[in-house]
């Protein structure tokens, strides 16, 4: 995963940047407007062709030292006077600031950072980029989901941001930065820092803006598994009973785990499990599991049913009725599942 360079490179600032800067903006109209300035100017003032006081315009903004092209009037002298106050001062302040804005490249990819984070829809929050919290992004952005990571440590923020990962510094426990993180467009949200309590303030605040969130936590110490449930949170997990879980049915059940582990690893065989939930106005909306015909259309095995109310049926009933907010969980390719995407939702 660490190599994984596709989902890390830096992304490169562009010109767009630029144009996000009003005061920017306001002197590049200038600039750009003085060889129309000065060469109206100078055929206004000494009747001279578009060509030669064109020509006149850019030996002056530019202060090449060229003679003149023609012996100036004195009304064309005084409006070289003028013009080469206002068009060597604009100009020279044009490449200040372009100069200053290419040079702050953290300054140009943490405006990158904020559009792009305003501009996410369902997708998933991860508090705290530590060992779990890097896994479950890296994990997530195998599969195309979109991610925004919530993070106390500045060089850590700072580096998140030059890599391309959409990031926010700050307390999750904060209301104002889950706010920021989107939080009333996410699909989901785990928090995984290093203090169970810190946790359970998330997992509240969280709850708070969004009751119908998903959210997973991810607890420290046993005692904590109950609390963070209390707080709100639909799953707790803890690294070190997993790691135990899995130790022991390797030794106990190698070839049940090494199945699993086949359905998993999607970089081998591109196999995985995903839920789909039924959209209103879907195509799968009104039909039943066997009239939707999964398996035989789509090569793909319906694990469990979850209908809108709530009920879990495993395994499931193929004379289910799937109705908006049924919930399918699938087995199949990757490619297959896009294709169950199209079918379930409007």
């Amino acid at each position: 995963m660490e190599n994984n360079s596709q989902h890390h490179k830096r992304r490169r600032p562009n010109i767009i940047f630029l144009l996000g800067n009003s005061r920017v903006n306001y002197t590049l109209i200038l600039f750009l407007s003085l060889p129309v300035v000065g060469t109206v100017g100078y055929m206004l003032t000494e009747g001279w062709s578009w060509l030669d006081a064109l020509y006149m315009t850019i030996i002056t903004v530019t202060t090449i030292g060229y003679g003149e092209v023609h012996q100036l009037s004195e009304s064309g002298r005084i409006f070289t006077i003028f013009f080469v106050l206002f068009g060597v001062s604009t100009a020279l302040y044009m490449l200040t600031k372009l100069a200053e804005i290419y040079l702050r490249t953290d300054y140009i990819l943490d405006r990158y950072n904020r559009r792009k984070r305003k501009s996410m829809n369902n997708h998933f929050i991860v508090c705290g980029y530590g060992r779990t919290g890097r896994r479950i992004v890296e994990d997530l952005q195998d599969i195309g989901k979109d991610v925004v990571v919530v993070e106390r440590n500045e060089e850590i923020v700072r580096e998140l941001v030059r890599n391309g990962i959409t990031t926010i510094g700050g307390d999750a426990a904060e209301e104002s930065v889950l706010h920021q993180a989107g939080i009333e467009k996410a699909s989901g949200m785990a928090t995984t820092l290093d203090s169970d309590a810190s946790n359970v303030f998330v997992v509240l605040t969280a709850r708070t803006l969004r009751p119908d969130l998903n959210i997973v936590a991810r607890a420290e110490e046993a005692h904590a598994m109950p609390k963070l449930k209390r707080a709100g949170a639909n799953g707790v997990l803890s690294p070190y009973e997993i790691g135990a879980m899995r130790i022991t049915h390797m030794l106990m059940r190698g070839n049940l785990l090494d199945s699993f582990e086949l359905v998993a690893n999607r970089t081998s065989l591109e196999v995985g499990i995903e839920e789909f939930e039924i959209d209103p106005g879907s195509p799968a909306s009104g039909k039943s599991l066997s009239e939707l015909n999964v398996r035989e259309a789509l090569n793909a095995n319906v694990l469990a049913l979850k209908t809108a109310d709530g009920e879990l049926q495993f395994p499931p009933d193929p004379s289910t009725i799937l109705q908006a907010g049924t919930t399918i969980i699938v087995a199949a390719k990757m490619t297959d599942l896009l294709r169950l995407r199209e079918l379930t939702d409007k």
